[in-house]
């Protein structure tokens, strides 16, 4: 589904990209699972710009998004809004399939991007664990070739004076951990900072280059027909998840030391704290096995998966927006009851209460259901 808004201005208006929905039918069932059929019209030579970064760096959405937006009268611009890779909920397997399968989607039906904007909000004060691997995935996913196409946005200038985002800017141009390599390759430092016109002028700068250009995971999974873990981005999460297993390992060697103690202490209330810790740690451990073999698929097995697991989300959804329904008609012919019966007030303020609740949550869950359509491949 793409969504339809104006160029964003301000930090507030990227982040408020999805104020603008239109509404979502149910009764769509022409689309394949995981999109809907209003979706399928970015076109090849379509202005297509795709953005990047840390959650809450202006960034609107924790799926992929397109939004729709008026460059002039006669032309529009398609704005690619990715997760990133700091996500509470998702890890980064789930987050780079989402973004490698748009990605892969779009290049294999002659969609190009006109550039890639990557956006850091100024007022951090330093580059945290987060900010780093974001970046460092950014870098995976575009490749040396693709910088020059990359704009290097800083956004929430109204949370800083001048002097101190200057600073700011200058430690993020000089450094080399930072953004220094990607400029010397070609990559422009944008300030995002004066709402609208400082928009305006990033997506003329990334038109006026007319140079389509092609991410390096685009190039590893359909031109070189590699497995995702075998593409840059892939390396660099299976090796984070290798990592992992490796602490994963200690800890639970550290627990098998622990609980000899306990035993031999006759500490129980500490072997039932050892034993959950060990399920735990267990556990994390093998959801971190299972996201290294998720990666290990070309771009075809990959579209599958993702068209599966959509269409499954979708019908628990749809599932649970049946059961919400269900509530809502039994709690209204309960109030109707009560009217009809003078019941006291409270009680039909409370009744009335909960109904509101019930709207407010189906509204919720067809939130999720754009949400899941649009982070399947809309291009055709």
């Amino acid at each position: 589904m793409v969504r339809h808004t104006n160029v964003p201005g301000s930090s507030e208006e990227w982040d408020q990209l999805e104020s603008d929905v239109p509404e979502y039918s149910v009764e769509d069932t022409t689309a394949p699972p995981g999109r809907t059929a209003a979706a399928l019209n970015i076109r090849p030579g379509d202005i297509v710009i795709a953005v990047m970064g840390i959650t809450g760096s202006g960034k609107s959405t924790s799926n992929v998004g397109i939004y729709e937006c008026a460059y002039d009268s006669k032309t529009k611009v398609y704005f690619i809004d990715t997760p990133g890779f700091d996500d509470t909920y998702k890890s980064d397997t789930d987050i780079l399939r989402e973004i490698a399968d748009w990605l892969s989607q779009a290049y294999g039906n002659h969609i190009r991007l006109t550039g890639i904007v990557y956006l850091h909000r100024i007022l951090d004060v330093r580059l945290g664990g987060s900010a780093m691997k974001n970046l460092r995935m950014f870098k995976k996913l575009c490749g040396d070739d693709a910088l020059p196409s990359v704009v290097l946005a800083t956004t929430w200038w109204t949370g800083v004076d001048t002097g101190t985002g200057a600073q700011r800017e200058r430690e993020l141009a000089t450094r080399d951990s930072f953004w220094a390599g990607m400029i010397s390759k070609g990559s422009r430092m944008f300030r995002q900072d004066a709402g609208p016109q400082s928009a305006r002028h990033i997506v003329d700068y990334l038109v006026g280059r007319k140079r389509p250009v092609t991410l390096k995971i685009q190039e590893e999974l359909v031109d070189e027909n590699k497995t995702l873990d075998e593409t840059g981005a892939g390396l660099e999460v299976d090796a984070q998840l290798a990592a992992q297993k490796k602490e994963f390992e200690a800890k639970l060697l550290q627990i098998q030391t622990d609980m000899r103690q306990a035993m031999k202490d006759k500490d129980n209330e500490y072997q039932e704290e050892l034993l959950e810790f060990k399920r735990e740690t267990e556990e994390r451990m093998r959801k971190a096995e299972e996201d290294r073999l998720r990666l290990q698929m070309d771009q075809e097995t990959l579209r599958r998966e993702r068209d599966a697991e959509l269409a499954e989300e979708r019908m628990r959804i749809m599932r649970e927006m049946q059961a919400n329904n269900e509530r809502m008609m039994i709690n209204e012919h309960e109030l109707k009851m009560m009217e009809l019966n003078h019941a006291n007030e409270l009680a039909k303020q409370k009744l009335a209460f909960e109904i509101e609740k019930e709207r407010a949550e189906k509204q919720r869950l067809a939130q999720i259901i754009r949400e899941k359509e649009e982070s399947s491949c809309t291009v055709m």
